[in-house]
């Protein structure tokens, strides 16, 4: 029996797996829309179920269309017939809302590969138009007519219901659907403190008991008051902060005014008129609050790019661009943190490379780079992390070593050098050059500072090129 290739069957399960996590969640989120929100023959008010679709079409580089269409085209079919009992009706519907989803991945993608909905204005007013305009206007063309030849339901009034009710489920839902399809809140919860977890879990609350006062509580009409908290939530969480406030305000609203409570069933006992009453009022918020979510994200990413630039810039300024290793500014910062700390008994090293101008001659400086980046290496691997490592020029090193004695330092030496003559550095496919270093020590004392003290390195440095090379002295 021939079995499948291994790199198949993942791919199976994984699309077996969406397939069923898609039918069933949009079984699931149309089934209680329509029960909720619609007398079994009009159109629901909100509309969250095609936002599963689009969210997984958009997290995908090459969207996979067949399963994620099929799936939903299933799970509305099967909501319909449980809630209005007909086959033609919800096949037609799963037409119309098939071809919005199509419509609004297609605009929003626009071939982008990675999509993020409220990353930036643009992409923000992209996002607004595709899946709150052109998708619900154009698939309300075959949604309304399917509840005016089916469900006898006025065309204009059918149209104008779809599309509030599938713009908002769009606008409202599909970012959050993204951001937990994704791992981006589980990612985001788990990257917070503790603290910053309370606080953010504690401003979501304040927005669920706040919709919840205005919806079910108050005795007059006072949307405006849940502008309040999350704007808050906009500004101390984020864009993905808004997201979860905005969704749960529509949730609340829809059940309070599905079920006869709340200021919009106050100012107005039409059933239409309520769900265009709340329509409006979800549709003020988001325009309102999802081009200030994207203005907040944008100013947090730049500020990022600012910061890394400037991180950039400083590693620029004190990094040897050759070697990798500090350079005499970044040196001398660094050692001036180290001995403010209350470092320990210090030891500084000047070294040299015996005879490099030599190398450079007869090998070129693209080799003298390369010695230089060996020696680079072996003194990285030949000192402690606490240490500091820096190139001050030409084949000049220097050491500060946290070490308690100037022996200490002397072994250090010691052990670099030969370090070196164990690994010669290949000149050409026929020639191994061993390199040799001279080296000067000199410890720190009470009140010295790092000059005098390189000063006296660079003595007993000056001494071992004198006594032959490949040596070491120390300055007393």
């Amino acid at each position: 029996m021939n079995h499948p290739a291994p790199s198949m069957r993942p791919f199976g399960a994984e699309a077996s797996a969406t397939w069923i996590a898609a039918a069933s969640l949009y079984f699931l989120l149309a089934a209680s829309m329509i029960h909720f929100t619609s007398d079994g023959l009009a159109i629901a008010t909100v509309w969250p179920a095609n936002a599963v679709l689009v969210a997984l079409l958009l997290l995908k580089e090459r969207p996979r269309w067949s399963i994620v269409l099929s799936a939903g085209l299933v799970g509305n079919v099967a909501a319909n017939l449980l809630t209005r009992g007909s086959v033609q009706g919800p096949l037609l519907y799963s037409l119309a809302n098939g071809l919005e989803v199509v419509i609004a991945v297609t605009v929003i993608r626009r071939g982008a590969e990675v999509v993020d909905l409220l990353g930036s204005i643009r992409a923000t007013i992209r996002f607004i138009l595709a899946a709150g305009v052109v998708a619900p206007a154009i698939s309300g063309v075959l949604g309304a007519a399917t509840a005016t030849m089916v469900y006898g339901q006025v065309f204009a009034v059918s149209w104008e219901n779809w599309f509030l009710s599938d713009a908002l489920g769009l606008l409202v839902f599909t970012p959050v659907f993204m951001a937990v399809f994704s791992g981006q809140l589980a990612e985001c919860f788990h990257s917070k403190t503790v603290a910053e977890r309370g606080a953010g879990l504690a401003l979501l609350a304040l927005v669920a008991a706040t919709s919840y006062v205005v919806f079910f509580v108050a005795a007059l009409p006072a949307l405006f008051v849940l502008y309040a908290p999350v704007m808050l939530v906009t500004f101390r969480v984020g864009p993905l902060g808004t997201k979860m406030a905005v969704m749960t305000i529509a949730v609340v609203g829809a059940w309070a005014t599905a079920t006869g409570h709340g200021p919009v069933v106050m100012m107005t006992l039409d059933p239409v008129a309520q769900a265009h009453s709340f329509q409006a009022f979800l549709a003020v918020m988001l325009l309102t609050c999802l081009p200030v979510a994207a203005e907040v994200a944008e100013r947090a990413r730049l500020a990022q790019m600012l910061e890394a630039h400037a991180a950039s810039a400083v590693v620029d300024a004190t990094t040897d661009t050759l070697t990798g290793m500090l350079n005499r500014r970044g040196f001398e910062r660094a050692l001036a943190a180290l001995q403010a700390g209350n470092a320990p008994t210090l030891c500084c090293v000047a070294i040299d490379v015996d005879r490099f101008k030599s190398i450079n001659d007869q090998w070129g400086h693209q080799f003298g780079d390369e010695v230089l980046r060996h020696l680079a290496a072996t003194l990285r691997s030949h000192t402690r992390p606490g240490d500091l490592v820096g190139r001050f020029g030409g084949d000049e090193f220097m050491l500060v070593l946290q070490v308690g004695s100037h022996r200490a330092g002397e072994a250090v030496c010691a052990r670099v050098q030969n370090a070196l003559r164990q690994q010669p550095v290949a000149a050409d496919d026929k020639t191994q050059l061993m390199v040799s270093i001279s080296c000067g020590v000199a410890h720190f004392t009470n009140g010295d500072n790092f000059h005098d003290v390189a000063e006296r390195a660079d003595r007993a440095l000056y001494e071992a090129k004198r006594h032959g090379r490949n040596t070491f002295k120390t300055a007393f």
